[in-house]
């Protein structure tokens, strides 16, 4: 996993984070966030949250395991 990717989870919260406010945290620029996003929502690690008031923008938080 790209060291981008790991830098984004580690500053993912619980409430639903945009990818510009995680490039801002992090310092990355918003493309290089959007892969990284990409990569941990593919690997299962990210949960994508449509904001109601803009269907258009995006929030991403970790996402919660269950244990079975």
């Amino acid at each position: 996993m790209p060291r981008s990717a790991l830098q984004v989870f580690g500053a993912l919260e619980d409430r639903p984070t945009s990818s510009k406010e995680l490039a801002r945290k992090t310092n990355l620029s918003e493309r290089t966030v959007r892969y990284a996003l990409k990569i941990l929502k593919e690997n299962g690690l990210v949960e994508e949250i449509f904001f109601l008031r803009d269907a258009r923008k995006r929030g991403y938080r970790r996402k919660k395991f269950t244990p079975d």
